[in-house]
């Protein structure tokens, strides 16, 4: 991934954090938003420049746009509109989103060329420390991507979206289900089928080599392919783990959660990994076991990459409102540190994503962190 540009250097995850929060609401006060659909992974987010440039855009925003995250940053966002359309975009992008949080329907063209209507809520990154603030007063901007789901493609930019009729929701959520399946076997074709094909001439050059007498080169490329299938297998397993953690399923919430906890403190050396949960399977509603399981899985990720912790908790309790996940960690507080460029996509965007999950369904996630006491993220739901 490229560097960003020394203003997107001072960044700071609670920057992050009171930013999507403030677009959070934007966006849900925003009614044309019932009409629209993310990721099914979660939502689509990036950071941009004052100037409309991808500073890190994460997995989701990624796919939305057909790319993979390190082939957009750099690239600007008018880029990507059709020449007929960049005029109207430049002009919307130059409005304060700080004064007006109205949202931006434009066009963009995809990997793929083909032009696709999207809904895009910006929202500055401020920082409450002057030095921090980039020459010309302008700061990034944290941009969530959406799709509007109207029956007519052909609805132009800037039109909002009527309101729906109970059977026309149905609709407008059986659209966004189809442009899912569509994204999904997109992804399958190009990443696991491309795979797979190149599996498959691997594996007949090494039959062919081996019937010429070769079988050193044949045994080296054989090596290649298991290196290769192996790779290949993951990539299964991050597509079908992003889209429903399996062992939800399979052993249910607080299992899947302990198991989690096992295998995070089996990766790290010298790392104690504690989980408490007073909550029975049945008292969590489905709807929300995925994202209380990836809250847990990104929490405990950032603990590793960057706390340098020796001691985590985890724990799930009923509360008198619903519900309530902690992660506590010893570690160095990184709240209120600047976020390297690798950092703002990995932990800082991973940590808004997340946010965004818990707080779109009615729940609340709060970071409380120091260097003396580490840090503790808190998600709540109402139930």
């Amino acid at each position: 991934m490229q560097a960003p540009p020394p203003a997107a250097r001072q960044l700071r995850l609670r920057d992050l954090v009171d930013a999507m929060r403030k677009l959070g609401i934007a966006a849900r006060l925003d009614e044309t938003r019932l009409d629209n659909v993310t990721d099914a992974r979660g939502a689509a987010l990036a950071i941009l420049s004052a100037h409309g440039e991808f500073l890190s855009v994460n997995r989701s925003a990624a796919a939305l746009l057909g790319y993979a995250n390190g082939e957009l940053v750099g690239r600007s966002l008018l880029d990507m509109a059709p020449e007929g359309e960049r005029a109207s975009l430049a002009g919307q992008l130059s409005v304060d989103p700080a004064h007006d949080f109205a949202p931006i329907t434009t066009m963009l063209t995809l990997r793929n060329g083909r032009p696709t209507l999207l809904l895009l809520h910006r929202q500055p990154i401020a920082s409450d420390e002057a030095q921090q603030k980039p020459p010309d007063g302008q700061a990034a901007q944290l941009m969530l991507f959406e799709e509007p789901l109207a029956a007519d493609a052909s609805l132009a930019p800037g039109v909002h979206l009527p309101k729906a009729a109970a059977r026309d929701r149905l609709k407008y959520l059986m659209i966004g289900q189809q442009r899912e399946r569509q994204r999904l076997a997109a992804e399958l074709h190009d990443g696991l089928g491309q795979a797979l094909t190149l599996i498959k001439l691997m594996v007949e050059d090494s039959r062919m080599r081996l019937r010429r007498g070769q079988a050193e080169d044949a045994a080296q490329k054989l090596d290649a392919t298991v290196l290769q299938i192996r790779e290949t297998i993951g990539e299964m397993r991050q597509i079908c783990g992003e889209l429903r953690p399996l062992a939800l399923d399979r052993l249910g919430l607080a299992v899947a959660l302990s198991t989690l906890c096992r295998r995070v403190e089996r990766s790290a050396e010298g790392l104690a990994v504690n989980f408490r949960c007073d909550v029975d399977d049945r008292d969590v509603p489905d709807y929300l076991k995925a994202d209380i399981f990836r809250l847990a899985q990104e929490a405990l990720n950032n603990i590793v990459k960057h706390a340098a912790a020796t001691e985590i908790r985890l724990t799930l309790q009923r509360i008198d409102t619903g519900l309530l996940l902690t992660v506590q960690d010893n570690g160095t507080g990184y709240d209120t540190r600047p976020l390297s460029p690798e950092d703002i996509g990995s932990m800082g965007l991973g940590l808004a994503g997340m946010q965004h999950r818990v707080e779109s369904q009615g729940g609340f996630l709060s970071i409380h962190s120091s260097d003396a006491i580490g840090t503790l993220v808190s998600a709540s739901w109402t139930l």
